[in-house]
């Protein structure tokens, strides 16, 4: 059981000691994290307004919220609710010494005889026996759960407390039967899926609550307590030093911003929560479960660690001036490296997979992390035995086509993974080079010499627009979805801004994926994408329409920046996604209003909301105009293909990557698994010549075939020869 994927903010305190992480949304507490951020232990804690004769208002549904920070960059967080029967203001921090969360309200009723509740319920991990719940019989009473190995305890001003079951003898179950009080009291419930609540004994007026998270029942009422009688005020003064004390961002990102600097503050911030305190440099994507609420298996859950993310993340962490940080992540992608130099789709804290599909770009993107480490001079090991070579071998051996692309839902040849890999490749030529490989280098350089020139051909129709996706390496699109990807091309230096196969799909892309919106323009994925609410605003269930993204907004802000436009109205754009909270989602809603769905034009859906992904754009898009550069941009890679001549790279053939067809004046380069010769023949084996594999010291054997004599139409053909026998197959090649 989730809460919703739309949260209103996202904090923590910094710092070891403090293992708890919050969300807000819909006004109220949503969930926590504790010990780590992939376990959820508190599902939701929320306010009721009750008089007799009555239902009662549920403050997080029927409530308007107004949210905003206590101050700049520190995550605790103030939201005002108003109803027409009652005000309810809320402050929400944690304890940096202690697993302590603090409430500090203030509640002021229309009408005397306005009574407030709260009603908290356990996170119900999918496959276990659910939680537990009990009143304590103290004065006043106290509320307890169990969750596995998790205790929670809420202290504060109650009159009466109980504990009964969600949805069926919660608070709000209790005050909706009996016509607006709270006639069922019960000690304890469990197991199953466990809500405690009580009445608030504060008639009007100021109260404090205070929730310990511990691994034993007496260690998380201490916990509770203590906080509580430290005080709000005190726990306050004390996070925001904490807050305080952490390095700042540099003064440049305030100033090329759209509102001075309020967002870069919160985007620097909340990349750092994202950090995991018991596994360093471990960040997840985001706290939260799209579409939460429908989510009952646990299995589309975004509090976990993707490459992607991580590396966007480290990056945007590294430029903002936080490179120990960025440091962390990198150490955490090494400790999480597979024997074969890849890495998992995703997967928890602890390293366990939870998708295990194969992205190519996610390999890639640890390469360029380790590049844009050593070009800052952050590197405190040489990574490229232990880390690079192995994840280059994995690009060569298993590229060029990918199990998914960057959207995770289909495969083949992408223009974004190509551009990673292509770059990727060149950044690990530099390091073999270093390293004194010169063989290895070469044979990188040649991949993604052939890689680099074929992107065109591979993924772009002959009226030369880009698409998402293909899947032939012999022949040219004839159509595809149409996509931004290309422009990662552009990112790492692979092709120029102004390129008019670039600026020609850019036309088609935003005729058919742009979106206005009150803050300003978006894009969409690609056409056909089904991530994202039915139209009638019903959440996705494994079908809908996808929404704009406003990483695609910053990453054509970018863009824009790159061909001389000015990208103010752009970086305004994003901030006005961010709202209130200053947390930027994954998508954004794009019809008219549904009220009864929370759904408002230009403002979060029901995805992921706050995406460290966006986050990191937003940080990288400030840091490209402040810095007036690109720090994406891999020189030796924009050196050797938009700035010198132009290359007729070789064909690799390898057995991932079975060509049939190369172009008139090239050679090929025939790549082998292990030790072994290439028999070809140019007449139908009349006659065969013999050449030996090379050792690139990669894992691969290359052999070169010099074909590039033959004219259209011909064919030649080869095969193998191991120390163990025979390929068993003959390979043919067409020229075209």
């Amino acid at each position: 059981m989730w809460g919703p994927g739309r949260k209103m903010a996202f904090g923590a305190a910094p710092g070891p000691r403090s293992k708890l992480w919050y969300t807000i949304a819909d006004g109220s507490l949503s969930e926590v994290f504790f010990p780590f951020l992939d376990r959820v232990a508190l599902h939701e804690l929320r306010f009721f307004a009750s008089a007799g004769g009555a239902p009662p208002v549920d403050d997080a549904a029927d409530g308007q919220h107004r949210i905003t920070w206590i101050s700049p960059g520190v995550p605790a967080f103030t939201v005002d609710s108003t109803h027409h029967e009652y005000r309810l203001t809320k402050e929400y921090f944690s304890d940096p010494e202690e697993n302590a969360l603090i409430i500090a309200a203030t509640f002021t009723p229309e009408l005397p005889d306005v009574r407030l509740y709260l009603q908290a319920t356990a996170h119900w991990q999918p496959g276990t026996e659910g939680n537990f719940g009990q009143v304590l019989d103290t004065h006043p009473p106290a509320l307890l759960m169990r969750q596995q190995d998790v205790w929670i305890c809420i202290v504060g001003p109650f009159s009466r407390a109980t504990a009964g079951y969600y949805r069926t003898s919660d608070v709000q179950i209790d005050l909706s039967d009996g016509d607006g009080y709270l006639t069922n009291i019960y000690d304890r419930a469990g197991p199953g899926n466990v809500s405690v609540g009580a009445e608030i004994g504060i008639r009007a007026g100021s109260f404090q609550i205070a929730i310990g998270f511990a691994h034993t029942r007496a260690d998380a009422e201490e916990v509770a307590r203590a906080a509580l009688s430290r005080g709000a005020s005190n726990i306050r003064q004390a996070f925001e030093r904490a807050w305080r004390a952490q390095l700042d961002m540099p003064l440049a990102l305030a100033k090329v911003s759209g509102d001075e600097g309020m967002l870069a503050r919160a985007s620097l911030t909340v990349l750092r929560c994202l950090e995991d305190k018991s596994h360093a440099g471990a960040f997840i994507a985001s706290p939260s479960a799209p579409w939460g609420e429908n989510n009952h298996d646990g299995n589309h859950v975004y509090h976990l660690v993707w490459p992607r993310d991580l590396c966007r993340i480290a990056t945007a962490l590294l430029d903002a001036g936080d490179s120990a940080a960025a440091l962390r992540a990198f150490r955490h992608l090494q400790s999480r490296q597979r024997p074969d130099g890849g890495w998992y789709q995703n997967w928890f804290l602890d390293g366990t997979p939870h998708w295990t599909s194969t992205e190519l770009d996610q390999v890639a993107l640890p390469i360029l992390l380790a590049w844009r480490l050593g070009v800052a001079n952050c590197l405190d090991h040489d990574p490229y035995p232990v880390m690079v070579r192995p994840a280059a071998q994995f690009i060569i051996r298993e590229g060029p086509l990918t199990q998914l692309d960057r959207w995770e839902d289909l495969g083949g040849l992408s223009p974004s993974t190509l551009a990673a890999c292509i770059a990727a490749l060149i950044v690990s030529a530099e390091f073999a080079h270093e390293a004194g490989e010169h063989v290895a280098a070469s044979h990188l350089r040649a991949v993604a010499d052939y890689w680099n020139d074929r992107v065109e051909t591979w993924c772009s129709t002959a009226a030369g627009q880009y698409v998402r996706l293909a899947g032939d390496p012999d022949h040219r699109p004839t159509e595809g979805a149409i996509a931004p990807e290309f422009l990662e091309l552009v990112r790492y230096g692979l092709r120029r801004p102004k390129d008019e196969r670039i600026l020609r799909s850019l036309q088609g892309v935003d005729t058919t994926l742009k979106v206005s919106l009150p803050a300003g323009p978006s894009w969409r994925r690609y056409v056909g994408d089904r991530y994202g609410e039915h139209e009638d605003g019903s959440p996705w269930d494994g079908s809908g329409r996808g929404r704009p993204w406003p990483v695609l907004t910053g990453e054509r802000a970018r863009h824009f920046f790159s061909m001389g436009l000015p990208a103010a109205e752009l970086i305004r754009t994003l901030e006005g996604f961010a709202g209130q909270g200053l947390m930027l989602p994954e998508q954004v809603w794009d019809q008219p209003d549904v009220p009864a769905r929370g759904l408002q034009l230009g403002r979060p859906n029901g995805s992921a909301t706050p995406l460290g992904w966006a986050h990191a754009e937003y940080l990288e898009l400030l840091v490209t105009i402040a810095l007036a550069g690109f720090p994406d941009i891999v020189m030796p890679a924009r050196r050797r293909y938009t700035e010198g001549p132009a290359q007729e790279a070789a064909f690799v053939w390898s057995h991932k990557h079975q060509i049939t067809r190369i172009v008139a004046g090239r050679r090929l380069r025939v790549q082998l698994p292990r030790p072994g010769a290439v028999h070809y023949t140019f007449d139908e084996w009349q006659t065969y010549q013999e050449v030996e594999a090379t050792d690139t010291t990669l894992g691969v054997w290359v052999a070169e075939i010099a074909c590039n004599r033959l004219s259209p139409g011909s064919e030649f053909s080869w095969t193998a020869h191991y120390m163990t026998g025979w390929e068993g197959k003959n390979f043919t090649l067409t020229v075209d």
